[in-house]
């Protein structure tokens, strides 16, 4: 199956065509939701969410690069313990406030991290177990974070097929929309993202499947506040 055979283009006017659109940044009020984002890649996954940075002064979208370009669970969770709760020789630099629902969010990829998936989403429960709310989430991506991208354009699942002849998910989602995923206005079709993302959504034993994606969830959580401005 070629290419050509993919279906499931959001319909409307071609979203290929959308000019970046200036957007007045605002700076996030006192009391405004914090939700902190950690991402998995210091690049793709940074740029997407920094660009709802600023677009509502009620909620402040922190995203946090991977420290070393791209890393694993296991370490992201180490960055998230010492900056939320330090050591002795560093003071903590993020603090949550559950009454303002602040939200700390692990953006990864599935790839071949095996149990050190599971360790951060046990972690996470914990964490959420101490305070009594869903403050501390995972937002998985299976295999990557492009099939979270890929749900921007398209309402229908890749083909496997036609997903094979490339040699990797990245780069067949690079060519299904043609210049690439432009994190500079693409994320601003954050709700049909999360409706076909949503909509295609399927787990096995607590975890999305291949072509599946949690951050659809995430994007729940953002919408509300840019919804209007987008």
């Amino acid at each position: 199956m070629t290419l050509k055979h993919c279906t499931g283009m959001a319909e409307g006017k071609n979203r290929y065509l959308i000019r970046p659109k200036r957007y007045e940044r605002l700076e996030p009020s006192r009391d405004s939701r914090k939700i902190y984002i950690y991402c998995e890649g210091n690049r793709r996954e940074y740029d997407y969410f920094r660009f709802f940075r600023g677009l509502s002064s009620n909620v402040n979208i922190i995203a946090i690069p991977s420290k070393d370009g791209k890393t694993d669970p296991k370490k992201l969770m180490e960055a998230a313990l010492m900056d939320f709760f330090g050591t002795e020789e560093r003071n903590a630099i993020y603090a949550l406030d559950v009454k303002q629902k602040d939200m700390v969010w692990f953006a990864i990829d599935t790839d071949e991290w095996g149990g050190k998936i599971g360790d951060l989403r046990d972690f996470c429960k914990l964490r959420n177990r101490d305070v009594d709310s869903d403050v501390w989430n995972v937002a998985q991506s299976n295999p990557c974070f492009e099939i979270w991208l890929y749900y921007h354009f398209f309402d229908k699942e890749p083909d496997k097929e036609s997903v094979e002849e490339f040699s990797s998910l990245k780069n067949f989602v690079d060519a299904m929309i043609p210049g690439g995923f432009d994190s500079r206005k693409h994320p601003a079709l954050l709700a049909t993202a999360i409706s076909n993302a949503s909509a295609n959504y399927h787990e096995q034993n607590e975890m999305p499947d291949v072509f599946s994606t949690e951050v659809y969830k995430l994007g729940q959580e953002i919408l509300p506040f840019v919804v209007d401005i987008l």
